[in-house]
């Protein structure tokens, strides 16, 4: 089975949303709270897979987690028997391939908080693989040949449970998948097959059906691996104005995410999964979990036998 998923924001349900928002991110034991509402939801529309805005600051983020030990064990718990995964998105400046030192070792603080908080949600669970993972951009131009090299060197100085939940996703510009397969095989580290950067960026020109498989075998046995699908936005937009300009209509950006994911373009990806292991598909659209509930409906009503793979 592939099981669906949507990040941050319930559209449904106004102001639900676990993590931070805008401007600077509240301390963990808000972000908690509010991933403790969002899971109510959750069981509610049936959905277990979901990216929440948890990822911890460099400076404080072992205190917050000491001052939070009692909110992440009544969590633990209710993941646990939910059977929900929450994942992370790392912010982009959280790079281990920089040339910058000092924001290197920040990214490292920040990646190390990150994955001892995802470990404690997990600790309820069955003892067995990593569920919560982190997913990090490599941050740095195509044109900087030393990146990859950094990324590797930093990435295998992790602790070992830090290297166990962070993956590495591909880019609609700047590092492919293919140089990501390559980074895999430097260090280990697990790629996240993004279908929209694949279709923006594919210099290797793989076919879709061989870049998920090959992304998909760069995981741990056990490891459920995480891909992210999402729909281009095609159209224009009112940008209201600003300090007496008026507004004016601004055309979509390339590889900016739709409102909601075509249904076509699950279909095209849930045929070429065929014969592939399971994967969990993280829908990246700006409506969310509407987004995820008219997708179910959709390929239900378009290809009733894909529908079954879904959950």
């Amino acid at each position: 089975m592939i099981r669906l998923g949507f990040a941050v924001r319930a559209v449904g349900r106004p102001g639900l949303a676990a993590g931070g928002g805008r401007g600077a991110p509240p301390h963990l034991s808000v972000a908690l709270a509010r991933l403790a509402d969002m899971l109510a939801y959750l069981g509610q529309i049936g959905v277990g897979l979901y990216r929440a805005a948890l990822a911890l600051p460099p400076s404080e983020g072992f205190t917050q987690l000491a001052a939070c030990a009692p909110q992440l064990e009544v969590l633990a718990a209710r993941l646990a028997a939910q059977g929900v995964r929450v994942t992370v998105h790392l912010p982009l400046e959280h790079s281990l391939a920089t040339a910058d030192e000092a924001h290197a070792a920040a990214a490292t603080a920040s990646i190390e908080a990150t994955a001892a908080l995802l470990a404690a949600l997990d600790a309820r669970r069955p003892p067995g693989p990593a569920e919560g993972v982190m997913v990090a951009h490599l941050g740095a131009p195509a044109a900087d040949t030393g990146a990859a090299r950094r990324f590797a060197a930093r990435y295998l100085a992790l602790s070992a449970r830090a290297r166990a939940r962070l993956a590495i996703e591909h880019e609609g510009a700047g590092p492919s998948l293919g140089r990501l397969l390559e980074l895999h095989q430097a260090c280990g580290v697990p790629v996240v097959f993004d279908a929209l950067h694949h279709d923006l960026h594919n210099p290797e020109g793989l076919p879709l059906g061989l870049a998920l498989g090959l992304a998909l075998a760069t995981w741990p046995p056990g490891v459920r691996p995480k891909a992210h699908l999402s729909t281009p936005r095609s159209e224009a937009h009112l940008l209201p104005g600003r300090a007496g300009e008026p507004p004016r209509v601004v055309p979509p950006r390339p590889g900016q995410h739709a409102d909601f994911v075509a249904a076509g373009d699950l279909e095209r990806l849930l045929l070429a999964a065929r014969g592939l292991p399971p994967f969990d598909l993280m829908l990246e659209a700006k409506a969310g979990d509407l987004a995820l509930a008219r997708l179910r409906a959709e390929i239900a009503r378009r290809a009733p036998g894909l529908a079954t793979r879904l959950s």
